[in-house]
């Protein structure tokens, strides 16, 4: 399959909750998550084609189509038909993708900074993110020298979060490998370009979009457009937060993931 998974399951019966990753990044991204979110759910954080554990063959990459990926998956890896899902960046568009294309199967959506709500799709031939995989290729060979180096730490994260500081090293570890590994880098960035999400979700299905209020990835107003978004969407901007919210604010991701998928709609 294209899209693969871990399954993180304290107790049977638990609802399943699948967890899509950002464009150069791999499912262990949500392992800060895991503790405060395994009490209630069964968790599936996937890795995307060429992300992570996953192989890169010649599937279709645009959002829509990692969306199917990621249901027929998670059905015939997992026997997991009906999920709750919650997505950063282009995780968050492809959670919104899966609720409009597979409303049966899809309980609710957490949006984490989701790529997709403009108006117009990115035209660029490279992604704005280069520099930091040009970074990571090369400071994969001497990740913890590079992590004592503030400008060279700066030049990775500042963008995605002004709390870069604060970043631990497992994390960036675990981000700049992914990032330095990901083959389908390059071939989903392609797959979305000119692309926005111009689908609609049914208002039974809860939907949260949580964006932060510094934000430089995807930045107010221009990636941010509220009529893109599902009309019965729970607008959330969190203060002093950038664009990867769950390593700014862990605890308040997981607490936000458990009221949306708990709340009525």
């Amino acid at each position: 399959m294209p899209v693969t998974s871990e399954v993180i399951a304290r107790a049977p019966g638990l609802p399943a909750l699948v967890l899509v990753h950002g464009l150069g990044s791999a499912g262990n991204i949500w392992k800060t998550l895991h503790e405060g979110l395994e009490t209630s759910f069964t968790i599936y954080p996937v890795d995307l084609p060429g992300h992570g554990s996953a192989p890169l063959h010649d599937e279709s990459l645009d959002p829509r189509s990692l969306a199917h990926a990621i249901v027929t998956a998670l059905e015939k890896d997992h026997g997991v038909k009906e999920f709750h899902v919650a997505g950063n960046s282009l995780g968050g568009w492809i959670a919104l993708e899966l609720a409009a294309h597979y409303p049966d199967r899809i309980k609710s959506v957490t949006a984490l900074a989701p790529a997709g709500l403009w108006h117009e799709g990115p035209t660029g031939k490279v992604p704005p993110s280069l520099l930091a995989r040009i970074l990571a290729k090369i400071s994969q060979h001497f990740l913890r020298l590079a992590y004592h180096l503030p400008p060279l730490k700066a030049m990775g994260y500042k963008k995605i979060t002004h709390l870069w500081r604060e970043l631990s090293f497992e994390s960036c570890k675990d981000s700049v490998i992914a990032m330095a590994r990901s083959v389908g880098y390059m071939p989903i960035w392609r797959a979305l370009r000119f692309q926005k999400f111009d689908a609609s979700i049914p208002e039974s299905i809860p939907v949260s979009i949580i964006f932060g209020d510094y934000d430089l990835t995807l930045p107010h107003p221009r990636a941010q457009e509220r009529e893109v978004a599902p009309r019965h969407s729970r607008w959330i901007v969190v203060d002093n937060c950038a664009h990867v919210i769950m390593w700014n604010y862990p605890k308040l991701t997981v607490d936000l993931i458990k009221k949306t998928a708990f709340s009525r709609p």
